[in-house]
This record gives structure tokens, sequence and C-alpha cells, in this order.
């Protein structure tokens, strides 16, 4: 049986589906079998971050709704070999019932090492169906007070609903505005949100490049970060990447 992991934030903008994505393909690296399922009805993404909306035919709530199977839904990511994506609905509401979430996720969880949920920004009905199935979770968040704040809450929201291993990843991590106290550094994140550190990504510009060509990271400090993050996942002993060595 897989893990059923879900990524979310509460606030928009910080990366969700980025570090799902890049975290897929990491694990892929590893020879794991890894299903991206995206949760933002009426806005979804990793379609196209992953080059393959000109596939995509069926999504997630055709599943549940019977209109589908899984097989027919779920689409391979050809430039990732072991990585898949079940697209998010077009309308938002199309998915009414945890039950049949969590039932579905249940039984992905069979065929595939990760099953990754990327979670809408916000902490409503959106979150609750994506969070609904999973066993884990990271919550993202930027070093901004804000993103933080955001972070913290959502932790609670996952606590109270459950989720009781939850991990922080901090993205775009700036470690000059860090170091000139613009922003919150990587112990007063970890002591705000009160979720224990698995990952610090830097801001780079691949990270931009990947997501707007529909092409895979390449070599980077983030590629670097996504890697030590699936290692953790994996229960390697893989140190944090050296923020002090990036400008």
């Amino acid at each position: 049986m897989g893990s059923v992991m879900v990524v979310t934030s509460g606030k928009g903008g910080v990366g969700k589906s980025t570090v799902s994505s890049c975290l897929g393909a990491a694990l892929c690296k590893l020879s794991k079998r890894v299903l991206l399922v995206d949760m933002d009805e009426g806005l979804r993404s990793l379609d196209l971050m992953l080059n393959v909306s000109a596939h995509t035919v069926f999504d997630v709530s055709d599943i549940i709704n019977g209109y589908c199977n899984a097989d027919q839904a779920v689409l391979p990511v050809a430039s990732c070999p072991g990585l898949y994506l079940l697209p998010a609905p077009s309308k938002v509401g199309a998915i009414d019932s945890k039950e049949a979430m969590q039932l579905l996720c249940s039984k992905l969880a069979k065929a595939f090492d990760y099953v990754i949920i990327d979670s809408p920004a916000g902490i409503d009905r959106g979150f609750e169906f994506a969070v609904c199935a999973a066993d884990n979770a990271l919550v993202v968040v930027t070093p901004d007070p804000v993103s933080v704040r955001d972070g913290s809450h959502v932790a609670k929201l996952l606590r109270n609903s459950g989720v009781k291993n939850i991990r922080l990843v901090i993205n775009k991590v700036n470690t000059k505005l860090m170091l000139e106290g613009v922003f919150y550094n990587i112990d007063e994140i970890i002591d705000a949100t009160s979720v224990q550190l698995i990952a610090a990504i830097p801001t780079d510009d691949a990270i931009l490049c990947s997501n707007a060509l529909g092409e895979p990271l390449a070599d980077s400090y983030a590629a670097d970060a996504f890697d030590r993050l699936a290692a953790r996942l994996e229960n390697k002993h893989i140190p944090l990447i050296n923020l002090k060595k990036i400008t």
C-alpha cells in the first residue's frame, strides 16, 4: 500500500503545484511509481506544467461519478517515466463525496508508491476534499510572515482532521533576504508553524523555466533540494541542502 500525501498551505502562490510535480519527479528517480492528483477544481495547472494537457480527456471527478475508470483518466508523463497525473475537474463542485474520494485514493494507493494530492489554495471545501484521504501532509510555506501564519493555521487544521504525519517545506528561500532580516529565518519559521522541517527549497530560475516549458527540472540547486526531500521521505539520512552556498 502506497502513501497518500497532501501538499497544502492555505495561501496561494507558495508553490504547492511546483513542490508536488518536482517532488514526484524526484521520487521517480528513486524508482518509485508516483501519481499526482490535481484537486484545484476549475483552475487545474499540473497538466500544463507536465505537458500533458493535450491528452486530458477525463479527470478525478469522472472516476468518482462513474463516467470512466482510473486507467482511462490517469495520464503518464512522457518526460518522466514512473510519473502519472490525474487531472482536476474543469468545474468547481464536480466532487461532492468525501467518502468516494477516500475510497478512490485507497484504491490508487495499491497501484502507486506515492499518491500526492495537490491541494488548492484556501481552507474551504477544496482543502477539505484534498485532505480527507491523506495520511501524510507537506505544509508548504514561503519565508514571508503572511505565508508562515497561514501555514501554522493549516497545520492545526490538518491535526484536527486526523493527519498525524505532518512535515514542513520552506519554498522560495532567499538566503540574502533572510540574513538581512527581511524574511523570517529557518528557525523562526519552524517555531512559528510548530511543524518539523523536512526540506528547504531555494529560489531558482530553473523552476520557472521548467514550469513554463513543461519540461523536467534541470540540474540546479532546486533540483538537488527536491532530490534530498525525496530521499528524506524514504527515511534516508540525507541533510538539507546547504543554503549558505547559495547566493
